[in-house]
Parts: C-alpha cells; sequence; structure tokens
C-alpha cells in the first residue's frame, strides 16, 4: 500500500515536444498537500496543510539553513473552503507556463507522467491547485458549462473537503527576462527570452512568484532560459 493517499507527476509539453519542468504533487493520508519541482528534489517544497497553514520550506533532508529558525522560508493562511452548494473552489497555488519560454526536452524521465498540451505559441498554460467542498460531478458539470478549465485530478480528502487540479490558457505577453551576472558572481549572465536565434533549447529553467499574504493563494511563473555573454 502506497504511503499516501495520491500521487502525480505532471508537466506542460507543447506539440513539437519542448517541455516544463517536471512536478510532482502528492496528498498524505491525512490529508496534508505537497508540491514539488523535480529540479528541486531533496531541497525545497511547497506545503498546504489541513490546518489551513501553508509553507515554502526546505526539506528535512535538507535541514535548516544557518540564516533561518526553522525550514520555512514563509509561511500563509489559506482562505477557507467555500461550502458545499456554492459551486466554488478555493485556490491555493497558480503556476503559469508561457509556450514560448518553454524548453528542448532533454530527460529521460522512466516514471509515468501526466503532460498537459500547452497552449499556443504567445499563451500560457495555466495549472491551478484548488479545495473545493462540491462533487466531483459537480465540478465537471460546472467546468463543461463554463468551458474554460479543465481537470486533470479530482482528490477526496474527506467526506467535506476535495483537491482538484486544473488547467486553462490564456494569452501571455513575451516580455525578455534578463539576469546579469554580478562582478563576483559565480553565475553566468542569463536571458530568458521567447526567442531562442542561437537554438540552444533553454536549458536554464527558472520559477519564481512573490509571497502570499493569508487568504491569498501562491502565484509562480516558469521560464525557460539560457546563458549569454562571457559566463
Amino acid at each position: 500500500m502506497s504511503r499516501n493517499l495520491y500521487n502525480l507527476r505532471f508537466g506542460v509539453k507543447s506539440s513539437d515536444g519542448y517541455v516544463s519542468s517536471l512536478w510532482r504533487l502528492w496528498v498524505t493520508r491525512h490529508g496534508d498537500v505537497y508540491l514539488s519541482v523535480k529540479s528541486h528534489a531533496g531541497v525545497t517544497k511547497y506545503s498546504f496543510h489541513k490546518s489551513g497553514i501553508c509553507r515554502s520550506a526546505f526539506t528535512k533532508e535538507h535541514g535548516v539553513p544557518e540564516a533561518l529558525s526553522d525550514r520555512a522560508m514563509f509561511k500563509w493562511r489559506r482562505k477557507q473552503t467555500p461550502i458545499q452548494g456554492v459551486n466554488e473552489a478555493s485556490r491555493v497555488a497558480w503556476i503559469a507556463f508561457p509556450t514560448d519560454f518553454l524548453s528542448r526536452d532533454v530527460s529521460k524521465e522512466r516514471k509515468k507522467v501526466t503532460w498537459i498540451g500547452s497552449a499556443p505559441s504567445s499563451g500560457a498554460t495555466h495549472v491551478e491547485l484548488a479545495y473545493t467542498a462540491e462533487t466531483e460531478q459537480s465540478v465537471r458539470k460546472s467546468f463543461r458549462a463554463q468551458g474554460s478549465r479543465n481537470l486533470v485530478r479530482y482528490v477526496p480528502l474527506s467526506a467535506e473537503e476535495a483537491l482538484i487540479v486544473v488547467y486553462y490558457y490564456s494569452l501571455w505577453e513575451n516580455k525578455d527576462l534578463t539576469s546579469p551576472a554580478s562582478k563576483d558572481s559565480i553565475f553566468p549572465d542569463l536571458v530568458f527570452s521567447a526567442n531562442d536565434h542561437e537554438n540552444t533549447g533553454r536549458p536554464v529553467r527558472i520559477i519564481f512568484g512573490k509571497q502570499p499574504s493569508d487568504g491569498d493563494a501562491l502565484i509562480l511563473q516558469e521560464l525557460g532560459g539560457y546563458k549569454t555573454g562571457s559566463g
């Protein structure tokens, strides 16, 4: 028997084979939800607890950094799950994957991955995690009526609450992001751009977002880029 209630490995993939990072979602039998990206495995993860407390934290394997009093980099409290019958959900995480910033697939992943098809060029795929008290049938009916969101998974956590994994598409303004190396930096100059004139495949991927306030969702962007200049 699996020690977890549910496990999901997912990512976004375009029709020409370009991909996002691989992400892992797992739900414990106590109803706590965890989210991490493969490249950060064993170092950091996000957690959304049954108690309502959410955390961005270093893993037990990594330990507590000297500058912190515990493993958490930041904490916040998620919005309460709406009552059944109002046909609503409480979003706790939202990740944007712009299609023109995906990376050439060089992985040799042997485990099963749920691939979500990417939005068209100049668009983005948004993956959401949310809590709801509605039944799976009700959620599917609502999404069919709206015609904008797609249900990836419905995971019952208790008799009163479930976690849903959802995706939808939107337009995206393809703005370049640069990360110049400082004088003494060990890191190279990096460019995250929809234009890959040197056909690098955008091997460098970054994930960023601000700390949520209580009641807000974790909002992240994931972009692919490459080294540039003398770095």
